[in-house]
């Protein structure tokens, strides 16, 4: 009967010893995965020991304070997109005005260009006007060869003005000394070889000027 008892005995304290060992191995992986705490495990002890667990929980976070704190980062962004859009502003409207001030200094400076380049055609075309006075006398008293030997030398409007200058009578014989004197065939009547198709004599060049108005 010892005998059996002690069996019984023995093989009850393996089977708790196995029990122990299972039940920590069950804790150990609660732990693991996180659904067992130390505030559990401490509850389950007292509640064991016949004594309700003192239990201190964290008070939960309100909705409306997370909802504030949110709010409260949304304000400060915002304030903060409000014064770089200020100061964008700020900058937008220098640069507008700098603008403003350099497009009437280019105005103010092509108004004085234009001045200047009329007065000097206006100073031109008096000393053009006076040259043309002083010379059509002495001109006027040439023959026609004469005067385009001496006017040949000037540009094609040049060489019109002072025809349009003289007498009728004496601009005739000028034009007819360019039709037919020989002396002229070469520069007043002839077309270079190396022109283009097309191009017209220098005689042809001035008959057109001379139809302008």
């Amino acid at each position: 009967m010892r005998g059996f008892l002690g069996w019984l005995l023995k093989s009850y304290a393996v089977a708790a010893a196995y029990a122990l060992a299972l039940l920590a191995v069950v804790i150990a992986a609660l732990f693991w995965n996180g659904a067992l705490d130390r505030e559990r495990v401490r509850e389950a002890f007292h509640v064991l020991r016949g004594r309700p667990a003192e239990i201190v929980r964290t008070p939960d976070a309100k909705p409306s304070d997370g909802l504030s704190e949110r709010e409260q980062i949304l304000e400060k962004r915002s304030q903060e997109l409000q014064k770089l859009d200020d100061r964008t502003t700020t900058r937008l409207a220098l640069i507008r005005a700098e603008q403003d001030v350099l497009e009437r200094k280019r105005q103010e400076a092509l108004a004085a260009a234009a001045e200047a380049k009329k007065a000097q055609e206006d100073l031109a075309q008096a000393a053009s006007d006076a040259e043309l006075a002083s010379n059509v006398p002495i001109l006027s008293r040439m023959e026609a060869p004469g005067i385009v030997s001496v006017l040949k030398a000037g540009d094609d409007a040049r060489f019109v003005r002072y025809l349009r200058a003289l007498r009728p009578g004496k601009a005739a014989e000028v034009l007819e000394a360019l039709r037919t004197d020989p002396q002229f065939e070469e520069e007043f009547r002839r077309v270079p070889q190396e022109a283009p198709p097309g191009t017209k004599s220098r005689a042809e060049r001035i008959n057109d000027e001379l139809k302008k108005q």
